[in-house]
């Protein structure tokens, strides 16, 4: 499974055609020419391939700061899951 960096920088070049070289955890969303309504774009596809809720994200949210809230809300899923028991 891809990491959420991997998964961020796939999503931006799949997408908006930038350029994957460009695209590194200290940029921002702006940094890349993104506008609010791309970024609205991206978080309902990130949201879509990892059931994460990514709302609200600011544009000068950096790309490694994203990965970070979102390995954050799915280790905070992971630990509010029920014990299988196994």
């Amino acid at each position: 499974m891809p990491t959420s960096t991997e998964l961020i920088t796939s999503t931006l070049t799949e997408t908006f055609d930038l350029d994957p070289a460009e695209v590194t955890p200290e940029r921002t969303f702006e940094d890349l020419g993104l506008d609010s309504l791309a970024l609205v774009e991206m978080g309902l596809m990130l949201q879509e391939r990892t059931g994460l809720s990514l709302e609200d994200i600011p544009l000068t949210t950096t790309i490694g700061g994203l990965a970070a809230l979102m390995d954050a809300q799915d280790a905070g899923a992971l630990t509010a899951a029920p014990n299988s028991g196994t």
